[in-house]
């Protein structure tokens, strides 16, 4: 049998268009407001050797991870650092990030040794000279270290200033509405940016 479907009239349909039209613009910024403004995941990654890296630094903990085919020894970890100004494995992932105002950000260390996370004005050195003097940032960033008696002296944890140990993760919301810059205050080519979302361009983009 021949299914009947009912008349639709010009007006009927200018409305159903009308509808689906408002209800596309207007309902989908209230779910993707939420999602862009919840969660966003940064890891601390580096690729330390324990056995070296304990011997090297005098401290049976400088390295918390199992012992992995490929980590690279501390000789392998200060030539890259000493030939390049960074060693690629230390590093922040992503170092670029837009967010929105409200968002809050999980950071875990997955490295091996204890990283900052530290929000700095201008990108500097950290408070250990050596790595400074090898990564060409001989200026520490205030955030990270003072020099009192000719001596780099870190500044104390805090909220701007986060000691992530391995394997620990911590939160920090981002309530910014300009770009933010993070530094780890150790290692301090491992940086981050992070820009402020414009959620209307993005939702009508």
């Amino acid at each position: 049998m021949k299914k009947q479907f009912p008349l639709v009239t010009g007006g009927a349909l200018l409305f159903l268009f009308s509808a689906l039209l408002v209800s596309g613009l207007a309902g989908p910024p209230v779910q993707n407001a939420a999602s862009l403004s919840s969660d966003v995941v940064l890891h601390i990654r580096d690729y330390c050797d324990p056995a070296s890296f304990d011997a090297a630094l005098h401290d049976p903990n400088a390295c918390n991870r199992d012992t992995t085919p490929g980590a690279i020894t501390f000789p392998g970890f200060v030539a890259e650092l000493q030939a390049d100004k960074s060693v690629g494995a230390w590093r922040y992932v992503p170092d670029h990030i837009s967010a929105a105002q409200g968002a809050t950000l999980h950071v875990t260390n997955l490295g091996g040794e204890t990283h900052t996370f530290t929000q700095v004005k201008d990108f500097g050195g950290g408070f250990i000279d050596f790595l400074n003097a090898a990564s060409g940032n001989p200026t520490p960033a205030p955030e990270c270290a003072q020099t009192v008696g000719g001596q780099l002296v870190p500044q104390p944890p805090g909220p701007d200033n986060i000691f992530v140990p391995a394997g620990a993760s911590t939160d920090v919301p981002l309530d910014q509405e300009v770009s933010v810059k993070y530094q780890c205050c150790i290692h301090p080519w491992m940086r981050l940016t992070i820009t402020p979302r414009n959620l209307t361009h993005n939702l009508v983009r």
